[in-house]
């Protein structure tokens, strides 16, 4: 959030650094806390004038989102669920596959159909409070890996003011702040966590070595070369983005090229560099216990492609 609003105004690079720090130690906690970064960024730049918003600023609320829905096969773009009106007040109903934290969000940033009869790309996005919504969990959410990002599917009902309503199509929002910001924050995470991978195949190859030479582990070699390689290119990525992101330039196909490349080729290498770790480590990294361990962040880094 800018200072403006109450924020600390943290530039583009910082957050994606913040958000490669925060996997270092969990993955989930460093998912959920650029997601949430990314709900807020949403609404700084497209409805700064947001009710509630100052409120959940001044309050430190956690936003998530429901952009996922039943029967849409993921597309993003695409809606089932239509705003209704009635009285001076919209409503909508919402079935999210998943919804991230939706059981600990204090709001959420819903994505629907601007009207009942509207086309299904027709999109808003409605900033709602958690007191104007209905949630009722519909499944559960056991799985490999990032488990505590706490994601099962919800129901959501909610009705609030049509002032809640982002003034902006979505798919404006989508395209020049939700999805480039989701591609740079993701894959800090998912350097983050290759990152602290090699470091603990670092570890464990000095304890071997007792104070002399280090062993001769190709595998560690080949690991840092690609964490080098998705480092240079998330950093490349970054710098791209920040006209966009910071300074409101318009997004552009080479933009959007260089982002969808970050994704695939970072989510891959990531796992790639964790994988080699462990064979660094050995049995300690197969392990679930101990300082080499490298079994929670495989399976976290498992979630990225």
């Amino acid at each position: 959030m800018p200072t403006r609003l109450g924020g600390l105004g943290l530039p583009l690079p910082e957050l994606v650094r913040i958000a490669g720090r925060l996997a270092a130690a969990c993955g989930s906690a460093a998912m959920v806390w650029s997601m949430h970064q990314v709900q807020m960024a949403c609404l700084a730049r497209h409805h700064p004038d947001a009710p509630l918003l100052a409120r959940a600023i001044a309050e430190q609320w956690l936003v998530a989102s429901v952009t996922s829905e039943n029967g849409v096969g993921g597309d993003l773009r695409s809606s089932r669920t239509g705003i209704g009106t009635g009285e001076g007040r919209c409503t909508l109903d919402k079935q999210g596959p998943t919804v991230s934290y939706g059981a600990h969000a204090d709001a959420f940033l819903v994505t629907a159909r601007r009207s009942a009869d509207a086309a299904p790309g027709d999109q808003v996005a409605v900033f709602v409070s958690r007191e104007q919504s209905d949630l009722r969990q519909t499944g559960e959410w056991n799985t490999l890996g990032m488990r505590g990002t706490c994601s099962p599917s919800f129901d959501l009902r909610a009705e609030f003011d049509p002032a809640q309503v982002l003034p902006v199509p979505f798919g404006d929002v989508a395209a020049r702040t939700m999805v480039p910001l989701s591609h740079l924050l993701w894959s800090g995470v998912w350097v983050g966590l290759a990152a602290e991978a090699v470091d603990r195949a670092v570890r464990a190859t000095r304890r071997r070595s007792r104070g002399g030479p280090l062993a001769d582990r190709p595998e560690l070699a080949v690991a840092h070369a690609r964490l080098a390689g998705i480092r240079a290119q998330l950093d490349a990525a970054t710098r791209s983005a920040e006209p966009v992101l910071e300074h409101g330039g318009q997004p552009t196909m080479g933009l959007a090229v260089e982002l969808n490349a970050l994704k695939v080729g970072v989510s891959e290498t990531a796992l790639d560099v964790a994988r080699l770790a462990l064979a660094v480590c050995g049995m300690a990294g197969f392990s679930e216990d101990g300082p080499h361990s490298v079994a929670r962040i495989l399976r976290d880094l498992f979630s990225a492609p």
